[in-house]
């Protein structure tokens, strides 16, 4: 395979994210900056899918095969979908410089590209630290307002912090096996005490941009003070890229070799969703609702991880779910970023059914989706999965927590469609979407419910990525 080739994605939207810096103003003029971003995600999305699997030595620090390729396609789809969703709502935002908007936006994207396709710790930190600088900034686009500077420092701060850990982990790991390659440990150095420090170290540095508890501090204040359409980006991006890369650290270079390996990701499972969801309930701002409901979902996503230390095909759930919890979060943020650049509390959404049948509808369905309930068939079925495999692997107690807490969230997922249907507008205007907002939100709800009537489908994609990467 041409050493090349493996970048085309990545140099896309590397190069295409230069136009924005070269041309910017002249992209904004003529109104085809947020055209310009589609094209360029597309593109690189048929890239992704024209890719042929390699060697991950011979392709300089990164890795194709049906795993990286699948991942990256959904971090694509997320992208484009949170941009064609939110691309009206930048003015009322006050985001004035679009260019450099999108410009931060490619480059995040260009981040998550990385860490997904890379082989090695190195070209994995680099990922790491593109996507996350990206990030800060974006977070702090809307500078006429202050809480999206505090919330862009937070995420800076905190941030440092989770980087240091995660480069002083993979720094033990070098001087464990002298080499940065995400290849698989002899069993002789999985036995090493720095082995379980440096996996520790790693894992607290992903479990930071996984928003995983105890480490989800930044989370509500990120996700509220940040703009609604750099929170639907990240959401999913981020998660993604993060998920991607933790798996692709256990399996290919740790291997769940002790209990210390999964017991310890099986305590962030549990308090992510026990903290993630008793924090939601006493929210009454619907953005931190659904940021400490990430974190929940967090550690749903984490049992099929924690399960993989026994049985690796477990992975495939996690998988699923989190192909599924894009399409939700997404679609979240931009019902709520049509509702207008203030729109946060729960009041804010009420009567919404007389105001706009369509938004109250598509809210309803993605919220009934994040509890895991018909017709959010693909939230309901990606928590069937991950159960049925912690029962497979008798982890009975992640099985039970699991499914209390999720009977749990409903306490709270309910609030909102109450809210829209059966509580009266604080305003009587009739709301009106404009066409790429309802298209961008429309794509998110047929994909939550058709993501349950083909289960099937998904699941088989998600198998064979997964035995992909358990092969090698």
């Amino acid at each position: 395979m041409n050493s090349f080739a493996s970048f085309a994605p990545i140099v896309t939207l590397s190069l295409g994210s230069l136009a924005y810096l070269l041309v910017g103003h002249i992209l904004e003029r003529l109104k085809i900056a947020a055209i310009l971003a589609v094209i360029l995600i597309v593109g690189a999305g048929l890239l992704t899918i024209g890719l042929q699997e390699g060697d991950a030595v011979s392709n300089y620090g990164v890795v194709v095969n049906a795993f990286t390729k699948l991942v990256a396609l959904v971090v694509c789809a997320g992208a484009l979908t949170s941009v064609v969703a939110t691309a009206s709502s930048l003015k009322s935002e006050e985001i004035s410089t679009v260019s450099e908007y999108y410009y931060l936006m490619l480059t995040s994207l260009c981040g998550a590209l990385i860490m997904i396709f890379a082989s090695d710790f190195l070209t994995l930190f680099i990922g790491v630290e593109v996507a996350s600088l990206a990030l800060y900034c974006l977070c702090g686009a809307r500078i006429s307002r202050r809480a999206g500077s505090e919330a862009a420092m937070k995420y800076f701060l905190l941030g440092c912090f989770s980087s240091a850990c995660l480069l002083y982990g993979i720094a033990m790991v070098y001087g464990v096996t002298g080499s940065l390659s995400l290849n698989a440990m002899g069993e002789e150095l999985r036995q090493v005490p720095m082995t379980a420090l440096a996996f520790t170290l790693i894992l607290v540095g992903i479990a930071f941009k996984l928003g995983l508890a105890p480490f989800h501090f930044w989370v509500p204040d990120v996700y509220q003070g940040a703009p609604t359409s750099v929170t639907a980006f990240m959401s999913c991006i981020v998660k993604v890229a993060a998920m991607a890369a933790l798996i692709k650290i256990c399996v290919a270079v740790f291997g769940f070799a002790s209990v210390w390996s999964y017991g310890a990701m099986w305590v962030l499972s549990v308090t992510a969703m026990i903290l993630g969801n008793l924090a939601a309930l006493q929210q009454r701002s619907v953005k931190r609702m659904l940021a400490y409901s990430s974190v929940a979902q967090a550690g749903y996503m984490m049992i099929g991880v924690v399960v993989a230390g026994v049985d690796a095909s477990s992975l495939s759930a996690t998988l699923y779910y989190l192909i599924s919890y894009c399409a939700m979060t997404v679609g979240a943020f931009a019902v709520i970023s049509a509702l207008g650049p203030d729109a946060d509390s729960i009041e804010d959404l009420q009567g919404l059914g007389k105001r706009s049948p369509f938004l109250a509808v598509s809210m309803t369905i993605i919220f009934l989706g994040l509890a895991g309930l018909p017709p959010g068939l693909a939230g309901l079925f990606g928590k069937v999965y991950l159960f049925q495999a912690a029962l497979a692997t008798k982890f009975y107690g992640l099985a039970i927590v699991g499914a209390l807490n999720s009977a749990l969230a409903c306490a709270y997922y309910f609030r909102v469609p109450a809210a829209m249907f059966f509580q009266p507008p604080v305003a009587g205007e009739t709301l009106r979407v404009s066409l790429s907002t309802a298209v961008g939100i429309g794509l998110c709800v047929v994909a939550i419910v058709m993501f349950g009537v083909v289960p099937d489908t998904i699941m088989t994609a998600a198998s064979s990525a997964v035995s992909t990467l358990v092969a090698r």
